[in-house]
Formats: structure tokens, sequence, C-alpha cells
């Protein structure tokens, strides 16, 4: 189990396909640009992903920037997301008393067009949690999600 700045982190199977997809796509554009891979979209991507799951976002999940209000209804208050750039939200849950996130799911341009949303990604996500793929529920959350997502 991946442990940051005192919480357990997980990860549910929505997210963890997205980030291997990007590893690899960073890892390609490594291999293809060894001197200018680092300009690479999706390189920087996976970077900014993976500095706000393993440091920011552990360091205090309960921050107010990630708070999205009735965005998507006041049911689903309780999930938080963090913004990477203009486009891009991150979305997670975590718990005070047990110390941990689960971190469940980042759009992605593939995502919100298959939608029919080309640029709301709070709708997506809320569809998403209506169709119970990530659940709503935080014990069937945990469930869910894995301790890696290498």
């Amino acid at each position: 189990m991946i442990q940051r700045h005192g919480w357990n982190l997980l990860f549910h199977e929505c997210l963890i396909e997205q980030l291997r997809e990007l590893q690899v796509a960073s890892q390609r554009a490594q291999a293809q640009d060894p001197e200018r891979f680092e300009s690479n979209a999706n390189f920087k991507l996976f970077n900014a992903l993976s500095q706000l799951i393993l440091e920011t976002v552990p360091r205090e999940p309960n921050r107010d920037d990630y708070r999205q209000g009735n965005t998507m209804g006041p049911g689903f208050r309780h999930w938080r997301r963090a913004k990477i750039g203009r486009r891009f939200r991150l979305f997670f849950r975590f718990d005070s008393k047990t110390k941990i996130i689960v971190f469940a799911w980042v759009n992605d341009e593939s995502t919100l067009r298959s939608s029919g949303s080309n640029s709301d990604p709070y709708a997506v996500f809320q569809k998403m949690l209506q169709r119970d793929h990530p659940p709503d529920d935080w014990d069937a959350l945990v469930l869910a999600s894995k301790t890696q997502w290498t």
C-alpha cells in the first residue's frame, strides 16, 4: 500500500487504467525523443497527476479548493476534485477516521466525447457515479479499489 503524509492511498480501476495509459505514453515519448520528451503533453499530465496524487492531495485532502459544492448535486458533495490546469479534474474521496484517500477518476478527452458531453467533467463523473462505476458508497468504493496503480 502506498502511504503519503499519514494517508493510505487507494486507486479505483477507472483511474488505474488512465494512469497506466499515460505512463506508457510518457515512456514512449521519452524513448522517441530523449532530449525533448519533457514537453510532451502526456508526460506533463502524468507528472502533474503523480504530484497531485502522491504529494499535494495527501498533504491536506480537505482543502477548501478541493470542494466542488453542489456542482454534481447535494448527494455528491462528499466528492472532492483537484484541478490540473484549466482542462483536467482529478476526483477523489477521503475518510479522516481511517486515513484513506481513494482516487477515482480524471477526466480525459475520450470519456468526454463518448459521454456526449464535450466539456463538462462534472456531468460525466456524476453519470458514472449514478451507474455505480465508481461506487458512491464509501465501503463499496474502498472494496473496489486497489493499493497500487502500477
